[in-house]
């Protein structure tokens, strides 16, 4: 009887475990998709026009070299103590935080230099700036995934087989994309202030 509580209390500590993995990987995957956000409202707001086709490869791309990064950072994180793993990863993410600051109040600011994701976008898309073609997305979705890699071989994976991890991963960059589009395009056809 004692046996059955003490497996009993084993098994419902690592579900809560894997639970708290899962939500952290979800909350982890959505706010390393606002790179795709933004970058889709760059492009909504000026009215460039983003096929399926390119959105599809934005997203698969970066949902891939996401989902690779998560599995080789289970590779490095096995070889490092576990005390320099948590230090790691809290800098890597406190940076990518600082970054993420940096990137919104020079967007704020209308700041047409630096590394933000508004300037990658617009540097992106010379071809026809009109539409954002297939090799711009694919230059685009490496450019957007630096941040997805290094956040990926800091945290290692969760307890999901890899074909559910690039599901989600691909579907929640393809919908960030696609809301940063409605949302770019829905403020420049209500506004008459130029937001581009």
């Amino acid at each position: 009887m004692e046996y059955d509580i003490a497996n009993a209390k084993g098994s419902n500590n690592s579900e809560i475990i894997m639970n708290l993995s899962i939500y952290f990987f979800l909350l982890l995957v959505t706010v390393l998709s606002m790179d795709a956000f933004a970058a889709g409202l760059s492009y909504g707001v000026e009215k460039v026009w983003v096929p399926f086709s390119s959105l599809s490869i934005i997203a698969l791309l970066s949902g891939g070299m996401l989902t690779a990064s998560l599995f080789a950072g289970n590779l490095l994180l096995s070889l490092i103590p576990d005390r320099l793993t948590k230090i790691l990863s809290f800098l890597e993410l406190f940076l990518l935080a600082l970054y993420k600051l940096y990137d919104a109040a020079a967007s704020r600011r209308h700041q047409e230099s630096g590394f933000t994701t508004g300037n990658l976008s617009r540097k992106i898309n010379k071809d026809d700036k009109a539409v954002l073609s297939g090799r711009e997305a694919a230059i685009l979705a490496f450019a957007l995934s630096v941040d997805n890699i290094s956040a990926g071989l800091c945290t290692g994976t969760v307890a999901l087989p890899p074909a559910a991890i690039f599901a989600i991963t691909t579907l929640i960059h393809f919908l960030a994309l696609r809301l940063g589009l409605f949302t770019g395009q829905l403020l420049a056809s209500k506004s008459s202030r130029s937001f581009a």
